[in-house]
C-alpha cells in the first residue's frame, strides 16, 4: 500500500460525489472502447476505476468496491426509469430532468421519500449513467441512448420519405405523361425523383436540428462560464414575486442557491415554467 493512501474496509468507503463521476467518465469510455461485452464490464475496467480513484481521492479503492458501487447504479437506473413511465410525469431531455407538478410531486414523495432526489432536479451524468448501467449502444466516440433508440424509427429515411412522398405526389404525377416511354422508364424516373426528394427534405431536417443544438450549446455554455453572477441570480429569483411566492419565501431560495453553484447554474438556464416547478419542490421540502 503507497504511503498516505487511508485504508479501508468495503463497508467503510465512502462514495463521494466527485468519485461517483469519476467512476462513470471511466467506465462510459470503457464502454466507448468496447470493454463492456454485455450488461457488465470486463475486471481490468473496474482495476482501472480502483486505481484513478486511489490515486486522486488518497483513498484506497478495491476493484470490488467498485462493483459494488455497480449495484447501486443499477438500483438508480431503475428508479428513475420507472419514475418515467408513471402517469403525471415528463422529460426534459435538454437537462436531463424528470419533471412534474406540485401536486404529482407531493404525492410521489409522500409514497417513496427518496424519489425526491430524482423529481424537479437535473441528473448529473445521466448520459454517462445510461451507457454505464442502461441498456446503451456505444461504439467508438458515438452512443445513443436506449429511451431514444426505442422511439426511434428503423430507417433514418422514413420519416423525410414519407413527407417527400406527399408534397411531390403531384409533381411526379404530373410529369408522369412527359417523362415514361415505357413502364420501365416510368419506373426509373419517378425513382429518381423520390430520391432526390427525400435527400433534400432529410438535409432540411438534419439542417434545422443542428441549428437548435448549436443554440442549446451556445446557451449552456455561456450559463457555465465563469462565476455565477449572483446579482443577475437574485434580479431573477425575486422577478417570480409576479408569481405569488413571497418575499420570504424567494429569499429562501436565492440563499440556497447560493451555497449551491450547480442548482444555481441549472436554475439560470431553466425557463419560467420549470423554475417555478424547481421552486416549488424545493419550498415543499423546506416545509
Amino acid at each position: 500500500m503507497s504511503k498516505g493512501k487511508e485504508k479501508v474496509s468495503s463497508k467503510q468507503f465512502r462514495w463521494l460525489p466527485p468519485m461517483h463521476e469519476t467512476m462513470l467518465r471511466i467506465l462510459a469510455q470503457e464502454a466507448h472502447k468496447g470493454n463492456k461485452p454485455s450488461s457488465t464490464f470486463k475486471a481490468g475496467s473496474f482495476a482501472l476505476v480502483a486505481k484513478e480513484i486511489t490515486v486522486q481521492f488518497g483513498v484506497e479503492c478495491h476493484p470490488s468496491y467498485v462493483e459494488n458501487r455497480m449495484r447501486t447504479l443499477r438500483t438508480m437506473w431503475s428508479t428513475i426509469q420507472t419514475i418515467r413511465k408513471k402517469s403525471g410525469f415528463g422529460w426534459d431531455d435538454n437537462l436531463k430532468m424528470i419533471t412534474c407538478d406540485p401536486k404529482t410531486y407531493q404525492e410521489e414523495v409522500m409514497a417513496h421519500r427518496k424519489h425526491a432526489e430524482f423529481l424537479n432536479k437535473k441528473i448529473d451524468m445521466y448520459d454517462e449513467l445510461a451507457i454505464v448501467v442502461g441498456k446503451d449502444t456505444a461504439t467508438g466516440g458515438f452512443s445513443k441512448p436506449y429511451v431514444d433508440l426505442e422511439h426511434e424509427p428503423h430507417n433514418a429515411d422514413e420519416s423525410a420519405e414519407y413527407v417527400a412522398d406527399n408534397v411531390e405526389e403531384d409533381v411526379v404525377e404530373k410529369g408522369k405523361n412527359t417523362v415514361e416511354s415505357s413502364t420501365t422508364g416510368s419506373g426509373i424516373s419517378k425513382s429518381r425523383k423520390r430520391k432526390h426528394s427525400v435527400s433534400n427534405a432529410d438535409e432540411s431536417v438534419l439542417t434545422d436540428l443542428s441549428d437548435q443544438l448549436k443554440e442549446i450549446a451556445v446557451a449552456l455554455k455561456e450559463i457555465n462560464r465563469g462565476p455565477v453572477d449572483y446579482t443577475a441570480l437574485y434580479n431573477e429569483v425575486m422577478t417570480m414575486m409576479a408569481d405569488g411566492y413571497s418575499e420570504d419565501m424567494l429569499a429562501t431560495a436565492f440563499d440556497h442557491l447560493c451555497e449551491n453553484e450547480k442548482t444555481a447554474r441549472g436554475f439560470l438556464a431553466k425557463n419560467a415554467r420549470l423554475r417555478k416547478l424547481w421552486l416549488d419542490s424545493f419550498l415543499f421540502t423546506q416545509l
